[in-house]
């Protein structure tokens, strides 16, 4: 699977810069990001689909590192010889060797297998991940922008209006954008609901233990 398309901040600006007189782009910037993260978390449209990796005897606990920029908000699934393994909650279980028929996840992005493989073997383990941009993130996947770019524009100016005394505060409006944000999201999550949303992505990326 191909590397996504990513776009810098700077390419949201004609959604917003013209509702926000005179607010410095690295303000905007931020709160596009803080927007973008949020949106990200709650809808989970940024999916990555680990490479194989491989697994080792007696070694339980697997740590899968996310794409530059991004970080892991939740572990959807994982399978190993590409059978789809069993989530688990939080319960104890026992490090016993066997061949692994489920996980648990111990943090976002770090599964543990259970039972624990009792040979070495290459290539066996996969993991899909949700994704966001990271704290500190200059980039974002341009299927953000492509097909959510208003509704994370909207989350940006909501916060940025609701700063008072500036020549872009604009107390009246937060709510309008703030319902286009909140609306936006709330329609990503039925669709979600409903078996997944068009503008869903994928991505592989490097994994390591």
């Amino acid at each position: 699977m191909a590397n996504l398309l990513m776009v810098g901040w700077r390419d949201f600006l004609p959604l917003l810069q013209s509702s926000l007189p005179r607010c410095p782009v690295p303000q905007i910037i931020s709160e596009l990001r803080s927007a973008a993260i949020r949106f990200c978390k709650e809808t989970r449209v940024w999916r990555h689909r680990s490479d194989l990796m491989d697994v080792y005897k007696d070694e339980c606990r697997y740590v899968f590192e996310p794409p530059p920029d991004a970080t892991v908000v939740s572990t959807r699934e994982a399978s190993f010889r590409g059978e789809i393994l069993i989530p688990l909650d939080d319960r104890v279980v026992r490090d016993e060797p066997g061949i692994p028929n489920s996980f648990q996840v111990e943090e976002p992005g770090v599964v543990r297998l259970i039972p624990c493989p009792r040979e070495d073997e290459e290539a066996a383990l996969q993991t899909v991940n949700v994704l966001a941009p990271y704290v500190t993130a200059g980039v974002c996947p341009k299927f953000l922008l492509d097909f959510h770019g208003e509704i994370i524009a909207s989350g940006a100016k909501a916060m940025l209006m609701l700063v008072p005394d500036k020549p872009w505060s604009d107390p009246a409006r937060v709510q309008v954008e703030q319902k286009k944000f909140d609306n936006g999201l709330a329609e990503i999550r039925i669709r979600e609901m409903r078996g997944g949303t068009d503008c869903k992505q994928e991505i592989n990326s490097p994994a390591f233990f």
